[in-house]
């Protein structure tokens, strides 16, 4: 499974940022066996997902799967959203939406926008 990932710079919420990865993985299915999350930034949403993933990691082997984290550019990301699963932006109230979470949206990836 696929996971992208893109916050706004004012985004700094760790309870959201877990419910989003709650719901990203909510249809990860048990015959999988791994999970790239893709991380466009910026560098909050980047501790974010790697704290995240340093300690997902022995559940996950224990489970047979593994996890991986990518830093990856914008760019990178919109031309790659085809191979996307689930593609989630967070963001505080009242920000506009990426231009990404279009993107996603008209590859047919699910999109999950997070604002709060």
């Amino acid at each position: 499974m696929n996971v992208g990932l893109q916050g706004s710079r004012s985004f700094d919420d760790y309870a959201v940022f877990m419910r989003a990865m709650g719901v990203a993985l909510s249809p990860l299915k048990y015959d999988d066996d791994s999970l790239t999350i893709y991380c466009a930034g910026p560098a909050k949403l980047n501790n974010f997902a790697t704290g995240f993933v340093n300690l997902s990691e022995d559940g996950m082997k224990a489970r047979g799967m593994s996890i991986k984290l990518r830093k990856v550019p914008l760019s990178w990301l919109a031309e790659n959203m085809n191979t996307m699963d689930y593609f989630a932006f967070l963001a505080s109230p009242q920000e506009h939406w990426s231009r990404l979470t279009h993107v996603a949206d008209e590859s047919g990836c699910e999109v999950g926008v997070f604002q709060y």
